[in-house]
C-alpha cells in the first residue's frame, strides 16, 4: 500500500482539499458519522501513526502529526480527571473507552468517543462521533467536573474520584460500568444515524445484560427475603417459649425451619451474577462482553476502511498499520467468543441451580406447613404464632414469583446466547467464502 503511484492518489487529495475548502472559522470541525478514524502512538503517548480522517479534521500535516504527543489535540475544555483516568486504565492492560473533547490546529474543536487499547509497544486510539443521550450528559458532567478543578484546585486524581462518584451517584458502580453503557448506546446510536439496521449480535448481547442485571436485583431481594425469614424464625422460637403445650413442638419446626434458610442462603451464595472486583475499571464478565464485542466491530470498521483507503503519507507505513489494526480485531474476536461461552457455561449452571433451589424451597413448604397445623391445634392466634405463619406463607409466595422470574431471565440469557453464537457462525462461513472468493 506504500506503493501507490501519485496519479492515484490525486482524487483522494482532491477530497480532503474540497472538505477544507468549506471548513468553518470557528465552532465544530467536519467530522461525520460515517467517518472513523485511528490513531497509535509509543508508549509515551507520542504518535506512530494515523489515519487520512485523523489528519483532515485535526488539521495538523501529517509531517507534524508523527512523533508528536498526543497531548497536540487536547481541549482546554477537557478536565484532567477524564485523561487520568484513561492512563490508568490503559497502562493497566485494560480497553478504556471515553468521552474526549479535541482542539484543531486552527481552533476548532471537535468531540470524539474514543476506545484506547494497549498494544505490546504502545496503544491504539478509534474514534466515532457520538450522539447518544450518554453525549448529552456527560457534556454537562465534564463541564462541572473542570469547574471544580479550577475553583477547588483539585488534582488529576481528585478529578479523576470525582468524577467516578458523580457517576456512582447515577446507578453506575465504577467507571467501567458506565464506559459499557456509554459505548453500546454509540454504536446504536451511530448505526441509527447512518440508516442502518439494529445490530442482533449486539441486541442479544444486552439481553443478556439486562437479564444478568434483573436476576442480580432478584438475588439481593431474596437474600433480604431469607433474612427476614431468620427473623421470624427467631420469634417462632420466642414463642414457643411461652406456650403452655406445644413448646418442643414448635421450637422444634422453628429449628428444622432455620436449618433449612441457613442451606437456602449458603446455596444462594454460590450464585454469580454480575461478579466484579474492586476498583475503577473492575468487570462483570456479563458487561465484559458486550463491551469486547462492540470493540471488534469498530476495531473491523475502521480496518474496513482503512483497507479501502488510497491516501498515502511518508510518514505512516500503511501495510504495518492495516495489519496492526486486523492483529487487534482478530484479538476482540476472539476474547468475545471465549467469554460468551464461558457465560452459556454459567448461565446452564445458573438453570441448575434455580431448580435446585426450587426443590429447597418445597422442603420448607412442608415444615410451614407443619407448622400451620400445629398452630391451628393450639389456637395461638392471641400469641403470635399464627401471625408468623401467615407472614411465612406470604415470603414464600414471593420468593416463588422471585424463582420464575429469575428462571424466565436465564431463558431469555440461552435463547439470546445461542442466537449470538449462530451470527457468529455465518459471519465466519461468510469470511471464509470471501477470502477465498479472493
Amino acid at each position: 500500500m506504500l506503493n501507490t503511484p501519485d496519479q492515484d492518489m490525486a482524487p483522494v487529495i482532491d477530497a480532503a482539499l474540497a472538505k477544507d475548502a468549506v471548513r468553518p472559522t470557528s465552532g465544530a470541525a467536519p467530522f461525520e458519522f460515517e467517518e472513523i478514524f485511528f490513531s497509535r502512538t509509543d508508549k509515551r503517548g507520542v504518535i506512530q501513526a494515523f489515519n487520512d480522517i485523523f489528519v483532515r479534521i485535526a488539521d495538523h500535516p501529517s509531517e507534524k502529526l508523527k512523533g508528536a504527543p498526543h497531548k497536540i489535540i487536547r481541549n482546554p475544555d477537557m478536565p484532567k480527571g477524564v485523561f487520568w483516568l484513561l492512563w490508568e486504565g490503559i497502562q493497566s492492560g485494560k480497553a478504556i473507552g471515553s468521552y474526549v473533547k479535541n482542539r484543531a490546529a486552527d481552533g476548532l474543536y471537535y468531540w470524539v468517543y474514543a476506545l484506547v487499547t494497549p498494544l505490546k509497544d504502545g496503544y491504539l486510539s478509534v474514534r466515532i462521533k457520538p450522539s447518544s443521550e450518554h453525549f448529552e450528559l456527560i457534556q454537562k458532567v465534564y463541564a462541572d467536573l473542570l469547574g471544580r478543578e479550577k475553583d477547588e484546585g483539585l488534582t488529576p486524581a481528585e478529578s479523576a474520584a470525582a468524577l467516578v462518584e458523580t457517576l456512582q451517584g447515577m446507578g453506575y458502580p465504577n467507571y467501567f460500568g458506565f464506559q459499557v453503557d456509554a459505548l453500546v448506546a454509540e454504536y446504536n446510536a451511530r448505526h441509527r444515524q447512518l440508516g442502518r439496521k439494529p445490530d442482533q449480535s449486539i441486541a442479544d448481547l444486552m439481553q443478556l445484560v439486562r437479564s444478568a442485571r434483573e436476576t442480580k436485583k432478584d438475588l439481593d431481594h431474596l437474600a433480604i427475603m431469607f433474612r427476614g425469614a431468620n427473623l421470624l424464625t427467631l420469634n417462632m422460637q420466642v414463642i414457643a417459649t411461652k406456650l403452655r403445650s406445644g413448646r418442643r413442638t414448635i421450637s422444634e419446626i422453628a429449628r428444622n425451619y432455620g436449618m433449612m434458610l441457613g442451606e437456602l442462603q449458603t446455596h444462594l451464595d454460590q450464585f454469580e451474577i454480575l461478579v466484579r472486583g474492586e476498583g475503577m475499571f473492575a468487570a462483570a464478565m456479563e458487561e465484559l462482553v458486550l463491551y469486547e464485542h462492540c470493540s471488534t466491530k469498530l476495531m473491523a470498521e475502521v480496518c474496513e476502511a482503512f483497507d479501502k483507503t488510497q491516501t498515502v503519507f511518508a510518514e505512516v507505513d500503511n501495510d504495518f498499520e492495516a495489519e496492526t489494526l486486523r492483529r487487534v480485531t482478530t484479538n476482540f474476536t476472539q476474547r468475545t467468543a471465549n467469554t460468551v461461552a464461558r457465560i452459556s457455561d454459567h448461565v446452564r449452571d445458573l438453570r441448575r441451580n434455580l431448580d435446585f433451589l426450587r426443590r429447597l424451597i418445597v422442603g420448607l413448604s412442608t415444615v410451614r406447613i407443619a407448622c400451620r397445623v400445629e398452630s391451628g391445634v393450639l389456637n395461638t392466634k392471641n400469641g403470635g404464632l399464627d401471625t408468623i405463619v401467615t407472614r411465612l406463607d406470604q415470603l414464600q409466595e414471593e420468593i416463588a414469583g422471585i424463582l420464575d422470574r429469575m428462571e424466565q431471565a436465564s431463558a431469555l440469557t440461552l435463547e439470546a446466547m445461542d442466537d449470538f453464537q449462530q451470527i457468529a457462525k455465518r459471519k465466519e462461513r461468510d469470511d471464509l467464502k470471501v477470502k477465498a472468493w479472493v
